[in-house]
């Protein structure tokens, strides 16, 4: 069991003022400066982690956005859909049903 001197010395302070805990400073100072970088730097990888999350995610809608746009272009762009339009606003234009002939 410790000696209750012992621990009175802790907790007055004197084992912190002794000369072979004094030696230790520079140690336990470079412990906690490397603790302290550490926690941070936990932090900041997931910190990153979110934000490469979050980009994911804005990406993937993007791409998704990007497909409807097309699909839709696509779709409004056939001949089929463009005769149909001119029809529906009454339009005198009409298919050409002759093919192209090349002239040499």
């Amino acid at each position: 069991m410790a000696d209750a001197h012992d621990i009175q010395s802790w907790l007055n302070g004197d084992k912190l003022r002794s000369e072979k805990f004094r030696e230790q400073y520079p140690l336990i100072a470079l412990i906690v400066v490397l603790i302290f970088l550490y926690i941070l730097t936990g932090y900041q990888s997931a910190k990153q982690q979110h934000q490469l999350t979050d980009t994911k995610k804005e990406m993937l809608d993007a791409k998704f956005r990007y497909m409807t746009i097309s699909a839709q272009l696509t779709n409004t762009t056939r001949q089929s859909q463009i005769i149909d339009a001119l029809k529906q606003n009454g339009s005198e234009l009409q298919e050409n049903r002759t093919p192209p002939v090349k002239i040499k």
